[in-house]
């Protein structure tokens, strides 16, 4: 009986010691990194985002009348880096200095919040300009897409656009033809419309250069 007892407690005091061999200083592994989400880049024009309407004779304005001056296209192009749902919103930089009720003016389309400021010279609001992204000119990818839009919303409500007129307040997208549900693109590309419009002579100083100043921000959506 003593020999079992004392071969129990050898047992023991091994066990121990194996155990305090074992359990040392350690080091803790992290795995890191971040997932990022696919970048896309508008781009207006060729290098250049800037319409440009030239010297505008003040004798070419008729009193009691708005101007409206030609239309002007350029390409406009998203370029991402893999394939993504996306829309573009568009922000009035010069909100304060639009010049209202002119949206008529540019088509029966055209709404007051389609219209954005075209910057002010002495006091006095110069006009408005509108938008649009042309329907009909539009690929993804290299393949004819619908221009569709939806109110700025985390749950949108997509229809077919007749002429893709950006508005502050709602977002623009593509989708394959036939289809109101937006596309994954890589590359989005078709023509860029503004037209704009200019305030009445009588309410104009002329007798200074007057420099149309009209700015927007076109910001690509993730959907």
């Amino acid at each position: 009986m003593h020999n079992v007892i004392a071969r129990s407690a050898f047992t023991a005091i091994a066990a121990l010691a194996s155990a305090a061999v074992f359990a040392g200083p350690s080091a803790e592994l992290k795995v890191t990194g971040v997932i990022k989400p696919v970048a896309c880049t508008p781009t207006i024009g060729t290098g250049s985002a800037v319409i440009d309407y030239g010297n505008i004779p003040a004798g070419s304005l008729t009193p009691g009348a708005n101007k409206v001056l030609d239309t002007k296209e350029v390409p406009f192009t998203i370029t991402c880096e893999a394939p993504v749902k996306m829309a573009v919103t568009a922000v009035d930089n010069k909100a304060a200095s639009k010049v209202t009720g002119l949206a008529a003016m540019v088509s029966r389309n055209a709404t007051e919040s389609s219209m954005f400021g075209l910057g002010a010279a002495a006091g006095k609001n110069i006009g408005a300009f509108h938008f649009s992204m042309k329907q009909g000119s539009f690929t993804g990818d290299g393949v004819a897409v619908n221009t569709i839009g939806s109110a700025v919303s985390a749950t949108p409500s997509w229809s077919t656009v007749s002429a893709g007129g950006m508005t502050t307040g709602r977002m623009l997208s593509w989708a394959p033809a036939g289809s109101t549900t937006p596309g994954s693109y890589r590359v989005v590309s078709g023509t860029l419309s503004v037209v704009a419009i200019l305030n009445k002579p009588e309410n104009l100083d002329l007798t200074q250069d007057i420099n149309l100043d009209g700015s927007a921000t076109i910001e690509v959506k993730y959907l």
